[in-house]
């Protein structure tokens, strides 16, 4: 029982004299950044719930949602605090929605509810439309795996909730490896990540004071 007691204690302390020894590097201090990016959108918005409900109320408009012709912006803003050599704590805010073309269809009459019949083979453009825009908050832990090099390589994990103003629901955060890169207060960086501020690729520009 002792045994591994002690054991415990050594590597708590072998912890804080890392984490002090970082501390004290000669090259490191305590820094904010604040950063801006776009991405690739998150999951949650290829499939927010919203999007379908828009798509049912357009219907009974002789409207249709064109999915062949949609893109789908997303943006983010972090404030990210550097406490030690190798980690940075970071808080994040994104939007993403979607934006879709119309398709509207003519018609040829009226049903027996006094509704209009709507020719399927008579489609017109009918301008564009954005979904309900899906809102996420999160925070995330980034650790640093060369700290002392100009470049940069880190990885990332953390937890958060994405709304779209109907509901909430929690989501992972989580970045394999990204990159960070500049020189001065200016930072370029470039993730491999699935959070709820985009998915696969995320591309920023970070500012250090």
């Amino acid at each position: 029982m002792k045994a591994w007691r002690l054991a415990l204690a050594a590597l708590l302390l072998s912890g804080v004299s890392a984490f002090a020894q970082e501390d004290d590097y000669p090259f490191f201090s305590r820094h904010f950044t604040l950063e801006v990016s776009a991405g690739l959108p998150p999951i949650h918005t290829l499939i927010a719930t919203s999007y379908l409900r828009s798509d049912e109320d357009l219907a009974t408009e002789g409207i249709k949602a064109d999915l062949n012709d949609y893109w789908c912006p997303a943006f983010s803003v972090s404030a990210a605090w550097q406490t030690s050599l190798r980690w940075e704590w970071v808080l994040t805010g994104g939007c993403s929605w979607i934006n879709h073309g119309l398709t509207r269809y003519g018609t040829f009459g009226i049903d027996p509810q006094g509704k209009p019949r709507y020719d399927l083979n008579d489609p017109h453009p009918a301008g564009r439309k954005d979904s309900y825009r899906s809102v996420a908050l999160f925070a995330q832990g980034r650790r640093f795996w060369n700290p002392t090099q100009k470049v940069k390589l880190y990885s990332a994990f953390g937890l958060g909730i994405v709304t779209d103003f109907e509901g909430l629901a929690p989501l992972p955060s989580l970045t394999p490896i990204a990159v960070r890169f500049g020189t001065g207060p200016l930072k370029i960086f470039l993730e491999n990540t699935f959070s709820p501020a985009a998915t696969l690729v995320n591309l920023g520009l970070g500012w250090t004071f």
